[in-house]
């Protein structure tokens, strides 16, 4: 019997967001995505990370927590572009959830047992998840119509005044997109063919059919990865950070983090780009290339022949990878989603990232290629099954609506009443027979095996190339000044009735330090004032643009 108990508000609580999870990953699972990889065993990878989740990150949460609190993450994520992205973020819960519903369709626990670890990890991932968002304050993007705001509109005037029109220099537009389409192929390749590298924020009104989205580039250089150690040497940055105007293009952003955009092809419809390094130890987006457009097309092209390089590296390092490597090394990409927060606390310890739990290990025979696929598709899309069942009733909100919206073809049955959510019963209020936790002694009682070589390089980061230690004690003393007091809690909405005020002028120009027609400029400006700032320097202003005519 456990003597911890948890309350009936908590109860509730849990479950509403145990269902609206259920309800956003259905939705993703069956309109967005396909896990498939010529290379990368990835469904299998995936199955198994969901599982050493389960195990381990309820106790990684409770050392962070010792040092930083979910609001202070997601104020710090806010203020710089690191591994915290709304793919990762979405990442922390998420994967923990899955595994704990593939251990119950296995009947190895029930869905009341380790209710304190799925409480923590409830209380955590929603208190964290609000601070990040607080200026759309929802906590998927799915219930903000599939956009992802993210950053202030004091770092969003920083990105549209100081983005250099790709038609300024005659190799701009073209270095441009050749380094996002590099860029992007390395970084797949780099997190074993997976997204988690990959992010995206915005759209961002720009006036009339003008938008700006901002693109993250995250563990491009050596650091987390052991497998980049020697490959990324010659990487000079480990994030890259990347605002991209366009005119005519519709835009949107799913809690996977991806844009997607209308007309897909839309690089023809690219008015401005611009390019910041950034990462947990940085105050602000410090500015690369940014200088000229000169600098920024020799900077991109610089970037692209470096990537191109380290790829062909990789390429042969994984090619000599067995295929048990290649399983581990996808699932500990997936599993360090939860990393950046421990860097945040500067308790990070990459040899206990990068290896796969003895309970875990035992699973591996089960998940071949083959079976892997069926799990994916049948119990995280279909919810098929009787294990996957609620009851003869139940009717799953988003199948239940593609089938609505399909018109209910005569003969065609009503879907399956699957669930993911796997909600706790109201009988653990009075009947207290559950475990706690699933590690009891805490995670000094984990055993398992890594199958690769272990880390041998620095992490590369704003602040030079460090050890973990150095890592570990710098963010320890560090938080960036916008996530502190005074500053923290002066969001866009006290700005709006409070611009002039001291202490939002001083927040705005520590945010412009480094700009290239802003900088000191404090909390005065409107876009009127950002146009006017252009075009004194000679730049064009991103409404000058005559409508390209593409859907908006």
């Amino acid at each position: 019997m456990s003597d911890w108990q948890i309350t009936e508000t908590q109860l509730y609580d849990v479950n509403t967001l145990l269902q609206r999870s259920d309800n956003v990953l259905v939705n993703l699972f069956i309109t967005r995505t396909a896990q498939e990889s010529k290379l990368f065993p990835v469904l299998p990878y995936i199955n198994l990370c969901m599982t050493e989740s389960y195990y381990r990150y309820p106790d990684i949460v409770r050392e962070i927590t010792q040092h930083v609190t979910p609001e202070e993450i997601g104020h710090w994520a806010r203020e710089s572009s690191n591994n915290f992205t709304h793919m990762r973020a979405y990442c922390h819960f998420n994967f923990y959830l899955l595994g704990r519903a593939n251990l119950i369709r296995m009947g190895l626990i029930r869905p009341e047992d380790n209710l304190e670890d799925l409480w923590l990890m409830c209380d955590w991932w929603n208190r964290m998840m609000k601070a990040f968002n607080r200026e759309r304050a929802t906590t998927f993007a799915a219930d903000a119509a599939n956009i992802a705001p993210l950053h202030a509109e004091r770092t969003l005037q920083v990105f549209e005044a100081d983005a250099i029109a790709v038609d300024a220099d005659p190799k701009l537009r073209n270095a441009a997109a050749k380094f996002i389409a590099t860029a992007t192929q390395y970084n797949l390749l780099a997190h074993c063919e997976c997204r988690l590298g990959l992010h995206s924020s915005g759209p961002y009104a720009l006036g009339g059919d003008t938008l700006m989205h901002v693109r993250h580039f995250t563990n491009l250089a050596e650091g987390d990865f052991s497998w980049l150690d020697g490959v990324a040497e010659d990487v000079p940055f480990g994030n890259l950070v990347m605002p991209v105007i366009t005119k005519g293009v519709g835009i949107e952003i799913t809690d996977f983090g991806s844009a997607y955009t209308s007309p897909e092809d839309y690089q023809s419809k690219v008015l401005g780009v611009g390019l910041y390094a950034s990462d947990s130890l940085s105050e602000r987006h410090v500015p690369v290339g940014m200088g000229s457009p000169k600098e920024l097309a020799d900077t991109f092209e610089h970037l692209t022949e470096t990537l191109t390089q380290a790829t062909r590296k990789l390429y042969k390092r994984i090619s000599g990878w067995t295929a048990r490597q290649r399983i581990d090394a996808g699932l500990y990409v997936y599993f360090q989603g939860l990393a950046e927060p421990a860097h945040m606390a500067g308790v990070f310890r990459h040899e206990e990232w990068e290896f796969v739990d003895e309970r875990n290990n035992r699973l591996r025979p089960m998940y071949n290629e083959e079976f892997a696929l069926d799990s994916y598709v049948e119990n995280w899309a279909a919810l098929l099954g009787p294990q996957g069942s609620s009851n003869e009733y139940y009717l799953h909100p988003e199948h239940y609506q593609i089938w609505r919206k399909a018109g209910q073809p005569a003969g065609a049955p009503v879907p399956h009443p699957g669930r993911q959510g796997f909600l706790v019963s109201s009988n653990v209020l009075r009947d207290h027979d559950y475990s706690r936790r699933v590690n009891p002694d805490g995670r000094g009682e984990l055993r398992g095996e890594n199958s690769l070589p272990g880390k041998t390089g620095k992490w590369r980061t704003t602040q030079g190339d460090l050890t973990q230690e150095e890592f570990n004690s710098k963010a320890r003393a560090f938080r960036p000044k916008g996530a502190q007091e005074p500053w923290v809690h002066i969001d866009d909405s006290w700005v709006k009735w409070n611009w002039k005020s001291d202490e939002v002028d001083a927040l705005y120009k520590h945010t412009q330090e480094g700009s290239r027609l802003i900088e000191g400029k404090g909390s005065t400006l409107r876009r009127a004032d950002l146009d006017k700032i252009r075009a004194d320097a000679g730049e064009p202003t991103w409404q000058s643009f005559p409508t390209a005519g593409a859907e908006a």
